[in-house]
């Protein structure tokens, strides 16, 4: 029902009203203002009220195995540097809450064997060794998440303006919260610092300007090596659209000569060994630690934990949303470029390949590709949601 139709002739003054309080100029300000509002709180929560999960104890112990000689040396100080940072209850959790890490916290031969897993993440170890050299280890993952918190907001906002989509903003806030934005923050986990080079990669897709794309891919690939698969899903979606095929084609070749010295100089144990220490059963000494593939254990760890994603996490049913809300923008005939469709194509294609190759439910594993994912659509519908001054004038 529009206002015409409520009030009849008394429209015009109401109408004259609700385009000056919601003027294109004035949304726009709220826009961004709300935004904003949920960036500072977010910086806010992750810089003061930062969340110690286990994690973080092996990132610690990284930074420092280097200068150290012995497991014990660095099982002690990665377990005293946390300790000394976070409160009771959070060292509780990260030491006793189950007996896998009370296992972990008594053994420091059992500790540093499972630092391949997190030794592939190179450019965010490497952060953390860096400042950790001047402000603290583990205070070095608080400025890590903070920062990369204000560099994603600061980049959603730029391209925001730069494609006209400002009062977007509105859908984007609540929307990234639900992705993981805030929890991502508070964590540390490499996952905002992925998306920092994930989001600047996405607007060169879509630019079709794929070079420009390139050192941004590589960064976020060393930030976290499973990165790879965006490569090879941008691969797939230039052969489909025919645009730019020998360019994403030399991209992901690089990529995967790339990729094995960065896997091999952590000495990780391999794909399916990580798969089935984080999907199927934890395991206390992952040295000489190599089952062998079992395709039903495979299957069931992909089953459960879609079972979880759909009853804990909103990842997965914001993705239907997305590719339902682009199905409609393609019907009502909004115009597409090849950059966009690509970009569509392979975030879709790299979301669905992560959870097929490693299924982990958490929102937050999803979000370097869930947040472009959202600011492609957002470019492509473009919403408007001030007062029409076409109508403002019609009613004068």
């Amino acid at each position: 029902m529009t206002i015409e139709t409520a009030f009849g002739h008394r429209s015009g003054p109401l109408s004259n009203a609700l385009g000056r309080i919601f003027s294109t100029n004035v949304v726009n300000t709220i826009s961004v203002g709300v935004f904003s509002l949920i960036v500072l709180g977010t910086l806010a929560l992750a810089y003061f009220n930062p969340v110690y999960n286990w994690d973080i104890l092996a990132y610690v112990g990284i930074a420092v195995e280097d200068r150290l000689e012995t497991a014990e040396e660095i099982h002690a100080t990665a377990y005293k540097e946390v300790q000394d940072a976070a409160s009771d209850l959070q060292f509780y959790k990260v030491t006793a809450s189950i007996p896998y890490r009370v296992g972990q916290y008594e053994n420091p031969e059992h500790f540093v064997s499972l630092f391949p897993m997190y030794r592939v993440k190179v450019a965010y170890t490497e952060a953390i060794k860096i400042l950790g050299d001047v402000a603290g280890h583990v205070h070095a993952t608080t400025i890590i998440s903070t920062a990369s918190a204000a560099l994603v907001g600061f980049i959603i906002i730029v391209w925001s303006f730069r494609r006209d989509f400002v009062q977007g903003l509105l859908v984007v806030g609540p929307v990234a919260i639900l992705i993981g934005y805030v929890f991502s923050a508070r964590e540390a986990t490499p996952d905002l610092m992925m998306a920092v080079f994930s989001l600047p990669a996405i607007y060169f897709v879509c630019r079709e300007k794929p070079l420009f794309a390139a050192p941004f891919l590589y960064l976020m690939f060393l930030v976290r090596p499973d990165g790879i698969l965006l490569f090879f899903a941008l691969l797939l979606a230039s052969l489909a659209l025919g645009k730019h095929r020998l360019i994403y084609l030399g991209l992901f070749v690089a990529c995967v000569f790339l990729y094995f010295p960065v896997v091999g100089s952590a000495d990780h144990p391999g794909w399916w060994t990580h798969f089935y220490f984080s999907n199927i059963e934890y395991q206390d000494d992952m040295r000489g630690f190599a089952p062998a593939f079992d395709a039903t254990l495979y299957v069931k760890a992909l089953v459960v934990n879609l079972a979880r994603t759909v009853q804990t996490y909103d990842w997965l049913m914001l993705l239907a949303v997305f590719l339902f809300g682009f199905v409609l923008l393609v019907r009502s005939g909004r115009e597409i470029s090849k950059g966009q469709w690509i970009a569509v194509i392979a975030l879709t294609l790299c979301i669905g390949g992560k959870f097929v190759t490693f299924p982990l439910p958490d929102d937050r594993i999803y979000l370097p590709y869930m947040l472009p994912l959202l600011l492609v659509l957002m470019e492509i519908w473009r919403p408007e949601f001030s007062y029409p001054a076409e109508r403002i004038r019609s009613d004068q």
